[in-house]
C-alpha cells in the first residue's frame, strides 16, 4: 500500500491492501513509477493474481534511479489490479520526504 492517496473519489482503490477493484467494466489504463537506490527492484503489475508485466531496475551506484511501467487492461466487474514485489530479494524500493512512488489507473 501507499502512504498517501491523492485521488480516490470512487473508493475503488483500497489503501489498506493496495488493491484496485473494478466496479465498472471497461478498458483501463494503469501506470506506476517507483524509485530504487543502491540496489535493485523488481515490480510486477498483477491482475486477479496473475502477473501482467514486470519492471526491473538495478542501480548499485548508491544514487537514485526510477523504474516505470504502464498497461492497458480490459477489466470486468470485480477484477482486481495491484503492484507486487515478486520475491523478497528484489525489494529495493526507496522513498523519502521528497522521493515518491506512484500507482494510478483510470477508465
Amino acid at each position: 500500500p501507499f502512504d498517501k492517496i491523492l485521488y480516490n473519489r470512487q473508493q475503488h482503490y483500497d489503501p489498506r491492501t493496495g488493491i484496485f477493484t473494478c466496479s465498472v467494466a471497461g478498458t483501463y489504463y494503469f501506470s506506476y513509477h517507483v524509485h530504487v537506490k543502491g540496489t535493485h527492484v523488481w515490480v510486477g503489475l498483477y491482475k486477479n493474481g496473475a502477473p501482467v508485466m514486470y519492471t526491473y531496475d538495478e542501480y548499485p551506484k548508491g544514487y537514485l534511479d526510477q523504474a516505470s511501467g504502464s498497461a492497458v487492461l480490459d477489466l470486468t466487474e470485480n477484477d482486481q489490479v495491484w503492484l507486487q514485489l515478486p520475491n523478497a530479494g528484489s525489494s529495493g524500493l526507496y522513498s523519502s520526504e521528497y522521493v515518491h512512488s506512484s500507482f494510478s489507473g483510470f477508465l
